[in-house]
């Protein structure tokens, strides 16, 4: 895997140099992935191995990767983009007091034990903020994982750590967005960094450029929608008669200039450029592009956080970590005893029980994703990083074994849940939980709605003249339906006048799943797009065995292909215009052979 020559890499060019490193570092991932999928682990921390891997054998043998920093960089910008727009905002909004309350307080709280804890490790003040406001963050892949996989996702405590891990990402946010004026704050040399501002010049900067991000928030929400309707409607008509064809093309590249735009005006405006890449992520989540514009990101996205994680990887100090195993070790518990307490704490100050404090405190106890997305821009910012190489490598450390430690954990904490059984709420937050419960029960009301099948429903994939025909039947049957279509005005016409239809491809499992595809009893394709068809309709019987599936096609060769594909009944349109040809044909020589003859 490793074995490049040095002189191939010596006497290449730059885009060489690049190309082959980042060659190197994905397979490197690749291998190390597939390994970590066997064993049943976090595939994060196998990227982080990978890098470390490859960057230690690269200053062991000297070997030049390239310029992968901007590649990186790259990478993150798009990442934090695909993040804001699969963002779920739902669950802050059906349990706003206690999620809120437990995930911003919890999380600031973190934050600032983290960062004493890191003062009295010796850290300077700026680096022990940006190491505090990083280890604050939970990982939630391993959330949704473990709740997944033991079944608590809808249970109390599943909604509750679900929420607060919503409330962290949104909060990291804002801390990407904090790690300039912390740079400004750092201490070089015994003294101020270079180009440093003053307090009245760094609070004028700060407002100016909040007063731009506003700006551009009020700005995007508006003109976002139109524009995207607007590019998805000439990508429509330039390829009319192909379903569409061209126009999630077009939306897909217009999404990602814009994040990449909004990356640039962050960037300029003194914050960083993840801000607005996951701002504009967030601002595209409310316009009807989202679910299709998240299922043709996902596999950029696991692509990305490959990318991501791996350079991570590179920025450990293999000798500088394996010197500081002790501190790192130190820094892992403190971690775990830091963010347990403090979460458990703010959990049971908020009506929590006892036992839902300790679950709630022990599956949010780790460090996660976004604490390494932190770290690696808090070591790469200007006029000088914030964090040294070897105070980055041991912070890397600390988040990748928490993540490894962290199943653990999850296996004792119904253990330890019980032994707090006796524990209720504190009595002084009798309002609050009678608030609490409410929301609660808004929460189940919403989660079984959003659960339960339709008594009858049907997924419609294309609203033209078939399409129309079938709909306004199913409405006379009083039976539920979701159209999927590609033409934008089409959408926006039937949206206002109340009708259940959703922009996508039919070929994106993401839409077929937001379409209710696994609940629905009947999925109808009248697209004249064979080949779609037959895609979407493999697609559809994998998200829903029992499903009846029934679509045209042109031909009779595409009838079996449909078949082949999972199909339960096909129309063919040669047979029907025969069948129809047929009938007229032969009631026409019926009609003159019983017509009487002229004497």
């Amino acid at each position: 895997m490793l074995q490049l020559s040095p002189l191939i890499l010596a006497n290449a060019s730059a885009a060489e140099s690049t190309g082959l490193g980042l060659m190197v570092i994905l397979f490197s991932a690749a291998t190390i992935a597939t390994l970590f999928r066997r064993l049943r682990l976090q595939i994060i921390p196998g990227y982080i191995i990978a890098g470390a891997i490859v960057g230690y054998a690269a200053h062991r043998f000297q070997w030049s990767l390239g310029d992968l920093e901007s590649i990186a960089q790259f990478a993150t910008v798009l990442l934090l983009f695909t993040i804001g727009l699969q963002l779920e905002l739902g669950e802050l909004r059906r349990s706003m007091v206690s999620i809120v309350g437990v995930g911003v307080g919890s999380t600031l709280a973190v934050a600032a034990g983290s960062w004493g804890a890191g003062v009295l490790f010796g850290l300077a003040g700026p680096a022990a903020l940006a190491v505090g406001l990083a280890m604050s963050i939970s990982s939630t892949a391993i959330l949704l994982r473990v709740l997944h996989e033991r079944r608590e996702l809808h249970q109390t405590h599943g909604r509750l750590c679900v929420g607060v891990s919503i409330a962290q990402d949104l909060l990291s946010i804002l801390m990407l967005g904090a790690l300039p004026a912390i740079a400004a704050w750092t201490v070089v040399d015994d003294g101020p960094a270079a180009g440093q501002q003053s307090v009245p010049q760094m609070l004028l900067s700060a407002g100016i450029g909040t007063l731009g991000v506003v700006v551009m928030l009020v700005l995007g929400r508006t003109a976002l929608p139109w524009l995207l309707a607007l590019v998805a409607d000439i990508g429509s008509r330039g390829m009319a008669g192909r379903s569409g064809f061209g126009s999630r093309e077009l939306v897909l590249v217009a999404s990602a200039a814009i994040a990449l735009g909004a990356a640039v005006v962050t960037k300029v405006l003194g914050f960083s450029a993840e801000l607005g890449a996951f701002l504009a992520g967030l601002l595209l989540a409310f316009t009807p592009f989202r679910t299709q514009l998240a299922g043709q990101f996902e596999p950029l996205r696991d692509l990305l956080m490959a990318i991501f994680f791996t350079t991570v990887g590179l920025l450990l100090n293999v000798p500088d970590i394996a010197a500081m195993i002790v501190p790192i070790l130190a820094g892992v518990a403190v971690l775990f005893v830091i963010k347990i307490v403090l979460i458990g704490l703010f959990a049971w100050g908020f009506g929590s029980s006892g036992p839902l404090s300790a679950l709630a405190a022990i599956y949010l106890g780790n460090a996660g994703e976004f604490s390494l997305v932190l770290l690696a821009a808090a070591g790469r910012t200007s006029p000088v990083p914030i964090l040294t190489s070897s105070v980055l490598s041991a912070a890397i450390a600390v988040v990748v074994l928490s993540l490894f430690l962290s199943p653990f954990a999850f296996a004792y904490a119904h253990q330890i849940a019980q032994r707090l059984q006796g524990i209720g709420p504190p009595g002084w937050t009798k309002s609050l939980r009678e608030k609490i419960q409410q929301d609660a029960a808004k929460a189940v009301a919403a989660a079984d709605s959003e659960h339960k099948p339709a008594i009858r429903h049907v997924v419609i994939a294309g609203f033209g003249p078939v399409g129309r025909h079938l709909a306004a039947r199913l409405n006379l049957q009083q039976i539920s339906y979701t159209v999927i279509e590609l033409n934008p005005n089409t959408v926006k016409r039937q949206s206002q006048l109340g009708k259940s239809i959703i922009y996508g491809d039919v070929t994106t499992p993401e839409v077929l799943e937001s379409a209710g595809m696994r609940h629905a009893d009947a999925f109808v394709l009248t697209i004249p797009d064979d080949d779609a068809s037959h895609r979407a309709i493999a697609i559809a019987r994998q998200l829903s065995p029992n499903v009846f599936i029934a679509c045209r096609t042109s031909y009779l060769s595409g009838a079996f292909r449909a078949y082949e594909a999972g199909a339960d009944h096909a129309v063919v349109e040669e047979v029907v215009t025969a069948d129809a040809m047929e009938k007229q044909i032969f009631e026409k020589i019926e009609e003159r052979w019983r017509a009487p003859k002229p004497a």
